[in-house]
């Protein structure tokens, strides 16, 4: 939502006693709305997601309830919730483009697990991401390859070992292949080095899962105790960047057991 920022997104809810009118300004001068709460989804927005638009008189039409408003291009919607519980029918799901925000402990262990990687590691977590994106570009050169043989023998015409063209093309398609799944065989290897040594750290990023999540219960004792995810990796930060039990050692087990 960043990128409609500076346009001054317009927040509403279906309790919001003035929610026809933002909604019917929204669609008419191209204002980004964000709708809030949405556990239920009211049938007046059917037609905006259905995308019921008409032309009449050189005018971009779409009916909200008993009238017909004009409709802006540049007009987006976002319906948001908070209730991870929530439930949508298949068929809301066919018209929207769903994110999923919510935290759970298999994520959060992961970034804690980078966040520490950062830290603790940064030629280890550098070469990672580098290993990352090279096994993305293997794949995707891998099926060029593939996509420039089937042409080739889609193109060739009468015994495909009498053309030398043919012969010539597919030994260099070979030799290119052969080439890249090299590059991916060590590429896992350093992967796997990679893995063992992220593992030492698997126990502190599962720890700060748990410390979160159990933060996190502490609001149904009552709602003052209620912490972000941004204030737990605040802290969290803190803790690796700004520990004075941290200063002067450089052992990485140390600085595990320390940390």
């Amino acid at each position: 939502m960043n990128c409609y920022k500076d346009k001054k997104i317009l927040k509403t809810s279906f309790l919001d006693t003035s929610f026809m009118k933002n909604l019917e300004s929204a669609l008419r001068f191209g204002t980004p709305l964000l709708v809030q709460d949405v556990e239920s989804m009211d049938p007046v927005l059917n037609p905006v997601l259905n995308k019921e638009i008409h032309k009449k008189g050189g005018r971009v039409l779409i009916k909200l309830g008993d009238q017909e408003v004009d409709f802006s291009p540049s007009f987006v919607i976002f319906l948001s919730t908070r209730d991870p519980t929530a439930h949508f029918t298949p068929d809301l799901c066919s018209r929207v483009t769903f994110v999923n925000f919510t935290v759970t402990p298999s994520s959060l262990t992961s970034q804690s697990l980078y966040e520490v990687l950062k830290t603790e590691r940064p030629d280890t977590y550098k070469e990672q991401q580098t290993l990352i994106k090279a096994q993305g570009e293997f794949k995707v050169k891998l099926r060029t390859l593939e996509k420039s043989l089937l042409k080739v023998l889609n193109d060739a015409s009468g015994n495909l070992l009498d053309d030398d063209k043919v012969i010539a093309t597919l030994e260099t398609l070979k030799n290119e292949a052969a080439d890249v799944m090299s590059k991916v065989e060590k590429a896992d290897q350093v992967m796997e080095e990679i893995g063992r040594v992220s593992a030492s750290y698997n126990m502190m990023g599962l720890a700060c899962s748990r410390i979160y999540f159990a933060m996190e219960q502490l609001e149904l004792v009552h709602y003052i105790y209620r912490f972000s995810l941004k204030f737990f990796l605040d802290i969290f930060h803190g803790i690796l960047h700004s520990n004075p039990h941290l200063e002067g050692i450089k052992d990485h087990d140390e600085r595990l057991n320390i940390l």
